[in-house]
């Protein structure tokens, strides 16, 4: 229960981490995403081969997921930043 309980120090140190891995957190989906997008047109909207419509899937649904996930983890660092202050 030791790390449950308000302003501690183990809390503090979890914050802080989670705030270095943002960047990390945010930008290495959309990168994959955007990669498998690319790997879709390559591969399969060029030379015109829909076996590769499912890496266009894949990509969209990590770059939505991301964005569903990260507007909210953001926001809630902005407030949490601005409240620190």
């Amino acid at each position: 229960m030791r790390y449950i309980e308000k302003n501690t120090d183990n809390q503090i140190r979890l914050l802080k981490t989670e705030m270095l891995f943002t960047p990390l957190l945010v930008f290495l989906p959309f990168i994959v995403g955007v990669i498998f997008i690319l790997d879709w047109f390559n591969r399969g909207f060029i030379p015109g081969d829909p076996r590769f419509n499912g890496e266009l899937v894949i990509g969209f649904i990590i770059i939505i997921g991301n964005l569903f996930f990260d507007i909210p983890f953001i926001k809630s660092l902005k407030k949490f930043s601005q409240h620190k202050k």
